[in-house]
């Protein structure tokens, strides 16, 4: 399978949700942010420093619109565009109660206004509303087939119901519109999902080079390029990425959670707590907290461990409440944190009735594992793996459940790969893994 990456340009073949969400919300508020600061009216001579984030600069440019023009559904979906850039810059739910609403108005005011639609498809996405998000996408390839970003939420949608092929093919006709950040981008989460590392990096840099220097793309951009160097055991490459991201965006979040991940993997779990707890401060996200509340697990602080872990679940319900689903992600964490197995399992099942990707067949698997139906997780881990898919947590899942499962070759093969990719892919997982392969390799079982 082949991807044009520029115009007549081929690259080698094909590489979560996070990141391709992220991606189509990124097309939408460049467009939303757009006229540049505001004056103070000095002229040249003196100008005020705008302190504000570009989700603040947006909400206020696109409220101005639309006070412009009342009623206006483009105008309608700016302001929800802007809103969804603010529920990314401070993880505050409520903002998506706000732009759902505004999109909803704006799409009963004109059900095929261009902008409206586009908007939909990205809320959708942002909700874990995947077949919603597919048919806005597809309604707004038709509506506007000469726009980059109508392809981007297609491409999104496809990804996460595990239609890949299609996914492939949409992510094409955008790459073809305009190779740009945001297409770079799916290129390269296309390329790690079909196991090809080294292309996903090498497109994740043209993303980088494809943005403004001190563009919170760039900034995400440079964070994924020091995610993918980290599932490849290169932790310098990994920490130069984070810190770049964190230079070109001041106090970038994400950039501050991917050293405290690589501080981590090198065994400074103190300075690690600590780049984790500002993280968490900063930008209270569950996945930071479950980071931070392993870290203080391996330093034997269980009180603060569990305070961690309770703000996961309660991270959760405010988003579940402003209508975003977290399903899988909060049952894959139930099922390693000792939580609820049977309402993990009832949850990964649900989700995976409605998206049967990689990644969700992975986390079904898995749950299922710890619940003992290894027949099941044996068949859907093997569904998870089917794209060849080099992720060291996704190998390591399957080498465990292949062990489990009396294949003790299998199980060798998967962790060893996962090892060579990176030893300390996990806090979690890490030493488990290093005592699985010993095991295995004496013939022994650790279980």
């Amino acid at each position: 399978m082949m991807l044009v990456t520029a115009r007549r340009t081929r690259i080698a073949s094909l590489e979560a949700l996070g990141v391709l969400v992220f991606a189509a919300l990124l097309a939408l508020a460049i467009g939303v942010a757009r006229g540049g600061q505001p004056s103070n009216g000095a002229g040249a001579v003196e100008q005020k420093i705008d302190i504000r984030t570009a989700g603040e600069r947006a909400v206020e440019q696109a409220q101005r619109k639309l006070a412009a023009k009342a009623g206006d559904p483009t105008a309608m979906a700016g302001l929800a565009t802007a809103y969804l850039v603010r529920a990314r810059e401070t993880a505050d739910p409520s903002y998506y109660g706000k732009a759902d609403a505004l999109v909803q108005s704006a799409l009963t005011t004109d059900p095929d206004d261009p902008e409206a639609v586009l908007t939909a498809g990205t809320m959708a996405l942002t909700k874990h509303e995947f077949a919603a998000a597919l048919a806005f996408g597809q309604q707004a390839v038709e509506l506007t087939p000469y726009r980059p970003a109508a392809y981007g939420v297609l491409t999104d949608a496809l990804v996460e119901i595990g239609r890949y092929d299609e996914a492939v093919a949409a992510a094409q006709s955008m790459v073809d519109l305009r190779p740009d950040q945001t297409s770079f981008s799916r290129i390269s989460y296309l390329r790690e999902l079909h196991g090809d590392p080294t292309g996903a990096i090498e497109a994740m840099r043209q993303a980088v080079a494809e943005s403004a220097p001190h563009s919170e793309g760039t900034a995400w951009s440079e964070v994924q390029l020091g995610n993918l160097l980290f599932a490849q055991g290169d932790l310098a490459g990994a920490e130069a990425a984070y810190r770049q991201a964190g230079q070109r965006v001041d106090n970038y979040v994400p950039a501050l959670a991917g050293l405290a991940r690589v501080t981590a993997a090198r065994g400074d779990l103190s300075r690690a707590a600590d780049l984790y707890q500002g993280a968490v401060q900063a930008l209270p996200l569950a996945e930071y907290a479950i980071a931070l509340g392993d870290v203080y697990a391996r330093l034997g602080d269980s009180k603060a461990a569990q305070a961690q872990y309770a703000l996961v679940e309660a991270i959760d319900r405010l988003f579940a409440a402003n209508g975003v689903r977290t399903d899988l992600e909060l049952a894959v964490f139930q099922a390693d944190h000792g939580g609820d197995l049977d309402a993990a399992l009832q949850a990964v099942q649900a989700e995976y009735a409605l998206r049967p990707s990689v990644t969700v067949a992975d986390g079904l698997a898995w749950v299922e594992y710890r619940t003992g139906d290894l027949d099941a997780a044996l068949d859907h881990s093997r569904e998870a793996l089917r794209l060849g898919s080099r992720d060291p947590l996704m190998l390591y899942h399957a080498g465990v459940i292949a062990q489990a499962s009396g294949d003790s070759e299998r199980a060798r093969e998967l962790l060893a790969e996962s090892s060579a990719l990176n030893p300390r892919f996990s806090l979690l997982w890490a030493d488990d893994l290093a005592a699985r392969l010993s095991a295995l390799s004496s013939g022994g079982d650790p279980l």
